[in-house]
């Protein structure tokens, strides 16, 4: 803390230095390129195809589709992102290859019969899952009248590009499945598998009955396996791996305190007050309309009310990380399920809302007048599909209905009587026409306030300044490493190898802060070995205090291609060492009988009976293609040679193996092999093409 104070001390002098340090920054920023070696300011995001992808682009789309949404700010970037490449990507390809989307059939797509995907998930009724047809056609009305809001005429703009280019991935989507096909020689090889059935005896010698110490893997034999298998480790640009300590806040015992204090006061008011619901709304708890069962509540609930009586509050109990008081309202015995029927007006506008409550209103004078009846009225006003039933939604359990239609029917509706409820999808009039208490179960109601145990402003504060303390002491990785090594409550986590357009580190999460660390691990001041001179702190996501304070470091860096031995040692050691342990047993057990090898290595000759060759796991012996493969050259009675496998060497013989005389590939067999590639054809095509087109990301330099 000593520190702490002399910084407190000539807080002056710090003034004075942050000043200097800001006007130098300034000053290197006006006349430096972009940082994190990305080339001269610009609004360039990014290039494909040599189309610049320009950030204003960027941010109008992300305002459409995204303003006041609470989609994941990275994920729905990177959603982005995907979009505008492959518009350009297939922009670039369509002219050339005679694809486009004209205007008649782009109104198809949007208000037509054949309507696009996009149409189809965004307007589709939440209750019937159709297209919201109504919906669809006063977009189109206000559209051509002109009398649509400004924002939803960019968002329809923007849908129509959306439209066009998923319309041209399919019609390239299109070209390429109708372009698979599979030649005689590889459909006549499936189905002499798929017909053929065969038993087998067999050992398999785990890698394990050999000590990894009795294996020497050099950095050469690692060398070699990445070469081999280039196509899994190989990158496409640099990447950084990081380390970082980790200082999670708890709430101290005098925070706990407090806070049980602050209960016991609400408490005291919980009691006196006539207004639960107003208190509780003012004092940020919960109070629902639902009566609850036993089951339905943690026990640490249950416990509680199922033995109180209407009126009373709970003491400050803690239950999931906070302190709560319940105040029991009332109990009843709550129906099993409840057949009902509905009149529903359909109403997303306040205006529509307003005259839908009116025409309810009208509807329930008269039925209750006995001018009409339900049924009669809910087949000439009702709009969704039970008016032809005359409302009749039979019989439905708690949970089934949207919540404001549930809670009327389970907990306060009486048969017989008619009621009003505002839901999502509209005004309905209501009548509970029978109920059922099959199980007899008593339901609670109650009102509750919670307060979560987080730490102080101050304990945040007292944290922080221990980890400025141990930043001041640890100014390399190397130190870092000294010091977790010696002080048992820290650690250090590496992290796997980031791209400079990453935003989740392994341990930390996908969030704002995990950008930044990423950030500053690209920057052109980051060094091997240093420490970033900024403490990044991480927020509850839902409590919003600071959780936890990390100091990083950068661990290394690899260039694009193939990665050094070091920076995968780890991972692949385990790999080399299987494949070398094989190679040695295959040899031990060379030339030897099951019986042989079953005595040498007391492992038991287990079976495996009448499984088809064609099939990709077999029960008994796991995922084992090689051993599969090995199993389609012996004929019954013969023995295998010595096989590597996933699991450890295998060596069998086979006990029973019909192959089918004769072979014949119908046009169905054929026709399933080559659907089962065209099946992948929509997950793989644009992966394929980003793969082969010449892009530029750049999303680094703007966020």
């Amino acid at each position: 803390m000593a520190l702490i104070g002399k910084i407190r001390n000539n807080s002056w002098l710090l003034i004075l230095s942050l000043g200097l340090a800001l006007a130098a920054f300034i000053i290197m920023d006006m006349t430096a390129p972009g940082d994190m070696a990305g080339g001269p300011t610009s609004f360039t995001i990014g290039t494909v195809a040599g189309e610049d992808i320009d950030w204003r682009d960027f941010q109008r789309a992300e305002d459409i589709l995204y303003s006041g949404s609470g989609a994941d700010l990275f994920e729905r970037r990177d959603f982005l992102w995907d979009y505008f490449v492959e518009k350009t990507i297939l922009n670039d390809m369509a002219p050339a290859m005679g694809l486009g989307v004209g205007e008649a059939e782009l109104e198809e797509l949007q208000f037509g019969t054949n309507l696009s995907p996009i149409i189809r998930q965004r307007f589709a009724d939440p209750m019937t899952g159709q297209v919201d047809r109504n919906q669809l056609n006063e977009f189109r009305q206000g559209l051509q009248m002109g009398g649509l809001d400004p924002g939803l005429v960019r968002f329809w703009r923007f849908q129509q590009q959306e439209i066009i280019t998923q319309r041209l991935m399919d019609k390239l989507g299109a070209i390429v499945h109708k372009g698979i096909y599979t030649p005689t020689f590889m459909a006549e090889d499936s189905e002499r598998a798929n017909s053929t059935n065969a038993s087998i005896e067999f050992v398999n010698i785990p890698f394990s009955v050999i000590l990894d110490g009795e294996i020497e893997v050099s950095d050469t034999d690692i060398r070699n396996y990445i070469r081999d298998n280039r196509r899994q480790f190989e990158r496409k640009e640099e990447t950084r791996r990081l380390a970082y300590v980790t200082f999670d806040i708890f709430p101290t015992p005098e925070d706990t305190m407090i806070i049980r204090e602050q209960m016991n006061t609400l408490r005291n008011e919980f009691i006196r007050t006539d207004d639960d619901s107003a208190f509780v709304e003012m004092n940020f708890g919960y109070f629902d309309a639902a009566y609850f069962r036993d089951d339905q509540l943690s026990s640490a609930f249950a416990d509680r009310l199922f033995t109180m009586e209407p009126g009373e509050v709970t003491e400050p109990f803690v239950a999931d990380g906070n302190y709560n008081v319940l105040k029991l309202v009332d109990r009843k015995m709550v129906p099993d399920s409840v057949q009902s029927r509905h009149i529903l007006r359909f109403a997303e506008t306040p205006t529509q809302l307003i005259e839908a409550r009116e025409l309810i209103d009208s509807l329930k004078n008269l039925i209750e007048t006995g001018v009409q009846t339900f049924d009669s009225l809910a087949v000439e006003f009702g709009m969704d599909a039970t008016a032809v039933d005359g409302g009749d939604l039979g019989f439905t359990t708690p949970g089934q209905m949207v919540k404001p239609f549930n809670d009327l029917i389970f907990y306060k509706a009486e048969p017989g009587q008619l009621y009003t409820v505002t839901t999502q999808f509209g005004v309905h009039l209501v009548e509970v026409t029978d109920r059922k208490f099959t199980s007899d179960s008593e339901g609670v109601r109650f009102a509750a306030i919670e307060q979560p145990i987080m730490p102080s402003d101050e304990t945040q504060s007292m944290v922080y300044d221990e980890v400025l303390n141990f930043m001041s002491d640890n100014r390399s990785l190397d130190e870092l490493r000294a010091s977790t090594d010696n002080n048992p409550n820290l650690f250090l986590t590496t992290t796997n190898f980031l791209s400079r357009n990453d935003f989740s580190i392994q341990g930390l999460g996908a969030n704002s802060t995990s950008r930044d660390i990423i950030r500053w691990a690209f920057s052109r001041s980051a060094r091997v070995g240093n420490v970033s001179p900024e403490i990044y702190g991480f927020q509850h996501p839902d409590l919003y205090f600071t959780e936890k304070y990390v100091v990083v470091a950068l661990e290394g860096i690899e260039a694009a291609g193939l990665p050094s031995v070091s920076s995968v040692r780890s991972s692949v050691l385990p790999l080399v060492l299987n494949k070398k342990k094989g190679q040695r047993i295959a040899a031990d057990i060379e030339g030897m009988s099951l019986e042989q090898i079953s005595n040498q290595y007391n492992i038991a000759i287990e079976q495996a009976n009448d499984f088809n060759l064609g099939a990709f796991f077999v029960p008994g012996l796991g995922d084992e293609p090689a051993v599969i493969g090995s199993i389609r050259n012996l004929s019954s009675g013969q023995q295998s040679n010595p096989i590597i496998g996933n699991s450890g060497v295998f060596s069998l013989r086979v006990t029973n193996k019909v192959d089918p005389p004769v072979v014949s590939v119908s046009s169905q067999a054929r026709r399933q092999l080559s659907n089962q590639k065209r099946n992948q054809v929509g997950v793989r095509l644009m992966e394929s093409i980003k793969e082969q087109s010449d892009i530029e990301d750049r999303r680094y330099t703007i966020y």
